[in-house]
């Protein structure tokens, strides 16, 4: 079933919202996780990050999120065709949890878990930028909560009319 008018823009806050929990979920488990040693069979933990899905090539979806037919006067305004079916692009998840194989290499010969050059593995994971990401997520995830309770509010009023 197609999904138009207000309540699409329900769909993409709820889409929003999850991508946003998502990725400040991947940011807590790698800043958590930002120190752990290997285990016993030598696995390292592997940073997360949540990788976007479901927007067309050209970077550019305004169109797309329209109920409308949208005139174009110069054809490299917008990418993609100008046919809307008024559903969101992001349909379904929206996004995707993604494993990074990246490691440091820390020289430490004392710990017992250091490989014959004296190196210990450890996760490629800098907290910092873990923690701005994290501020970002969050803000995030708060706009679309602006928009959602924004959109609440016109239906409500939309109602009283």
């Amino acid at each position: 079933m197609e999904v138009k008018g207000i309540f699409s823009s329900i769909k993409s806050s709820i889409n929003g919202m999850s991508s946003q929990m998502a990725r400040i979920g991947a940011i807590s488990q790698n800043i958590a996780n930002a120190e752990k040693l290997p285990d016993e069979d030598g696995n390292v933990y592997k940073r997360k990050v949540v990788k976007q899905s479901g927007y067309n090539s050209s970077g550019n979806n305004f169109d797309q999120q329209l109920s409308i037919k949208m005139k174009k006067t110069k054809s490299s305004h917008f990418g993609g065709g100008n046919e809307l079916s008024g559903s969101s692009s992001t349909a379904g998840k929206g996004f995707e949890i993604i494993e990074l194989d990246e490691v440091d290499k820390i020289y430490d010969p004392n710990n017992p878990l250091a490989g014959d050059d004296g190196y210990v593995v450890m996760p490629k994971i800098n907290t910092v930028e873990e923690m701005v990401d994290l501020v970002s997520a969050s803000r995030n995830y708060e706009a679309n909560i602006s928009v959602l309770t924004a959109t609440k509010n016109m239906a409500k009023k939309a109602m009283d009319i």
